[in-house]
């Protein structure tokens, strides 16, 4: 599992919109009406920008506590005085105190531990109800804490509450005026999102969720289409891809750039040098085969495709989306199977025999 998520966001939409990013309930909490959604995490974004815009979400899950005067409940604002990052399987040992005088709570790791995949808040004994009558509110929070800001949850605990919590990297992209670390109702949050998840709807650690111009959502596994281009830029510029486009207008051929889907592994080897080769430096060569898929069926019987400046054999082809291939270089299978990934652009070129 990759140790941090990227959600990027395009807008396009007629107007500026202002993307916010919330992790969705543990299934424990799913339908209790007393716990709110709370993020700061957003980002404005004007029509059809060309800018990159994205949430970076770790993995790693953050709990907090905190009193204040604001009672909890929609449209508040409320942030916790202490947070902690926890881990799975931690319990966590959350201290209020009995007003006057009105004083933060306590936060501390216990030394038992709960489920593998699972967070654990134990609430100890207090006078809420005298608190309150003082105008002092305890809060307790779960979520993620990112670069971009906090997305979770947040509740006011019982005395001697436990409450065992099991995540999941869910999240919901959506658009509107929320306001940061405001509470808001989940009905609210989730009518007309965007809902991503780990790993259904990321490719290579990331996803792009898109505002279309009719107000809907579209979702696609893997990086924004231009960053697969610029991936490809290098290669776009340099002889070899001037060279393919001439053979294509000599060979009155076609080219193509599609989205690989799906990448299937065969085969891998490593030339053996000689004692002569590896005394003069020589590099050996890399042998791969394997299958690959793309979204769109190809238009021509294409003898290579080029990722990224690395081009693939054809050796034969599966139907209209798959062909299987063979690599022959100097780069090692590991930065290879790296590179040829689901979510990559590959240039196809060329004419099989």
């Amino acid at each position: 599992m990759p140790s941090q998520y990227t959600i990027y966001l395009v807008n396009q939409s007629s107007s500026t919109q202002t993307f916010w990013c919330f992790l969705t309930r543990p299934a424990e909490i799913a339908s209790d009406p007393n716990v709110f959604a709370n993020s700061s995490a957003s980002i404005a974004i004007d029509s059809n920008d060309p800018s990159t815009n994205y949430f970076v979400i770790p993995v790693q899950y953050s709990v907090g506590a905190g009193a204040s005067n604001n009672a909890v409940g929609l449209d508040v604002q409320v942030t916790s005085t202490i947070s902690q990052n926890s881990d799975l399987a931690q319990v966590w040992n959350a201290d209020y105190a009995n007003a006057p005088p009105k004083k933060g709570p306590k936060l501390n790791a216990a030394s038992t531990s709960t489920g593998p995949n699972s967070i654990k808040l134990v609430t100890n004994s207090f006078n809420q109800e005298d608190n309150e009558a003082l105008g002092w509110y305890s809060n307790q929070s779960f979520g993620i804490q990112t670069a971009s800001g906090f997305m979770g949850m947040t509740w006011s605990p019982s005395p001697n509450q436990s409450r065992t919590l099991t995540p999941k990297l869910s999240f919901y992209i959506s658009v509107g005026s929320f306001g940061s670390s405001t509470l808001a109702d989940w009905t609210q949050v989730s009518n007309d999102s965007a809902q991503v998840s780990v790993p259904g709807s990321f490719s290579g650690g990331a996803c792009t969720v898109t505002l279309l111009n009719n107000g809907k959502w579209k979702i696609a596994p893997g990086k924004p289409a231009q960053f697969a281009l610029l991936e490809n830029l290098a290669f776009l510029k340099s002889d070899e891809h001037s060279q393919l486009m001439a053979m294509a207008y000599l060979e009155d051929a076609t080219i193509q750039q599609d989205t690989v889907t799906q990448v299937h592994w065969d085969t891998s080897s490593v030339a053996k040098l000689s004692a002569e080769e590896e005394a003069e430096g020589y590099v050996a060569n890399t042998f791969l085969t394997g299958t690959i898929t793309v979204a769109t069926a190809l238009t021509a019987g294409f003898a290579y495709f080029v990722v990224s400046g690395v081009q693939f054999s054809i050796t034969s082809v599966n139907g209209a989306t798959t062909v299987n291939f063979s690599y022959s270089g100097a780069q090692s299978a590991a930065t290879i199977q790296n590179l040829l990934v689901a979510g990559a652009q590959a240039i196809f070129g060329g004419n099989r025999p």
